[in-house]
C-alpha cells in the first residue's frame, strides 16, 4: 500500500450508517398481498409511504382484509424465509 494514499476509515457504528441501513432494507424487500392469488407486489418503502399517506383508509382497510383472509408476506434478500403477517388458521 501506497503511503502517499489517504486511508479511508469506516464508521460503521454510527447513527447515520444504521439509517442507511435500514432505507437500504426497506428499498431491497418486497411485500406482497395475496388472497387465493397474489394480488400486488411492491418495495417496503412504495408500501410503506401509501400506508402513511392514506393512513386513515388503509388503517382500516389493511386490519379488515387481514380477517378476511388476506395474507401480507415481506421478503426479500434480507430475510432467510419470508414473514407471513395473517389471521388464516
Amino acid at each position: 500500500m501506497s503511503k502517499n494514499l489517504p486511508e479511508v476509515v469506516s464508521n460503521s457504528s454510527g447513527f447515520g450508517s444504521k439509517i442507511k441501513r435500514f432505507f437500504s432494507v426497506i428499498c431491497r424487500n418486497d411485500v406482497t398481498v395475496s388472497r387465493t392469488n397474489e394480488l400486488f407486489h411492491m418495495p417496503i418503502l412504495a408500501f410503506l409511504i401509501i400506508a402513511l399517506l392514506t393512513i386513515k383508509v388503509s388503517v382500516i382497510a389493511i386490519l379488515i382484509s387481514l380477517f378476511c383472509g388476506v395474507e401480507y408476506t415481506i421478503g426479500g434478500e434480507d430475510f432467510s424465509e419470508p414473514k407471513k403477517i395473517t389471521f388464516k388458521p
